[in-house]
């Protein structure tokens, strides 16, 4: 029988593991594992599993128990077998190697001293790895939940601990439910119809889960209201940062004004002398007759020139139309 410690919190089925890790025959159970298939006998490790799941399930079935706590037992070993056999490196076929295990299971519990063999058969589905080790943690949540809830109804010792196992399993229950709500589902585990009655929040709810709630809440409310806080200071920062270290909008638009007189006012100033001069000074008088004598040449010239090149272009059209009659009359004679 299990001795669970109350004082360390313990989970019940970490007690029915160290029950059966105590009471351990390896070297006794080995002639179990000499039938196995080879997928069994070809690795080390899959061997010494089988020596020592060999072991332990002949120890339950050698014990006195009823049989509510037989079936537990030995569904507590089935669903371990999965979690070994999925976390060996040396597997490749998980399903293939789980099943392999039926004919050793079965000549422990075909001995003639194994009582209730009927409540210890090996449970068996083929279905995608992770649901192994989903089906482990699930049956240990089922297992555990009727005692955490007595235990945190006798006394108070252990509630942050055991509420705190309740909460980190509870989106695995809700995932179950709606799994387990298809009939023809084939990752519904068998143990599911006696545990759905087993709803985290009946248990969160009680006034023993108050304190770990509070504290989860606490917490969370302590890291929002440090991020705002963060967020409150950056956006203090950059709402001061532009007046501390921006010129003044006025005083930049002011400068800008400045150095465009500056550069501009010398030009201006060449520009009027120059016309006043053309104008109004007797060298200007001069100048004037001469300036307008050779735009009269540059224009006449370019008439000439534009003349030039009309004549040029309906001399090449002319020519051009010439060598196409060519090529027609060439075609038709043809």
């Amino acid at each position: 029988m299990p001795s669970q410690d109350h004082d360390s919190c313990e989970l019940y089925t970490n007690s029915i593991l160290k029950e059966l890790k105590e009471n351990e025959d390896e070297n006794g159970s080995k002639h179990f594992c000499n039938s196995a298939s080879l997928n069994i006998r070809k690795y080390t490790s899959i061997k010494k599993i089988c020596w020592k799941v060999a072991s332990q399930l002949n120890y339950i079935g050698k014990i006195l128990l009823d049989d509510n706590k037989m079936k537990t037992y030995c569904s507590y070993l089935n669903y371990l077998l999965y979690d070994e056999i999925i976390k060996n490196n040396e597997v490749t076929n998980h399903a293939k190697t789980i099943v392999s295990f039926r004919t050793p299971w079965n000549t422990v519990i075909s001995d003639p001293n194994f009582s209730k063999k009927d409540f210890c058969r090996l449970v068996f589905h083929n279905m995608d790895k992770e649901y192994y080790e989903k089906w482990k943690k699930m049956f240990d949540y089922c297992t555990n939940y009727k005692h955490i809830l007595e235990e945190l109804l006798s006394k108070n010792t252990c509630a942050n601990s055991y509420c705190k196992y309740i909460d980190e399993n509870k989106d695995l229950f809700e995932e179950f439910t709606k799994v387990c709500s298809i009939r023809t589902n084939n990752v519904c585990p068998p143990f599911f119809e006696d545990c759905k009655q087993n709803i985290p929040s009946n248990i969160l709810d009680l006034p023993q889960c108050k304190e770990y709630k509070k504290s989860g809440e606490s917490s969370q409310v302590t890291d929002e209201g440090v991020t705002r806080q963060a967020s409150a200071d950056t956006l203090s920062t950059l709402q001061e940062t532009p007046l501390d270290s921006s010129p003044p909008m006025n005083q930049s638009s002011t400068s800008y004004s400045n150095t465009a007189m500056l550069t501009t006012f010398p030009t201006l100033t060449i520009l009027v002398g120059s016309l006043l001069m053309y104008k109004l000074t007797p060298f200007g008088s001069w100048l004037r007759p001469h300036l307008q004598r050779m735009t009269k040449i540059n224009n006449i010239s370019d008439e000439e020139g534009t003349q030039l090149s009309y004549t040029s272009e309906y001399n090449d059209i002319n020519s051009n139309e010439g060598s196409y009659n060519i090529a027609y009359y060439s075609g038709e004679n043809y």
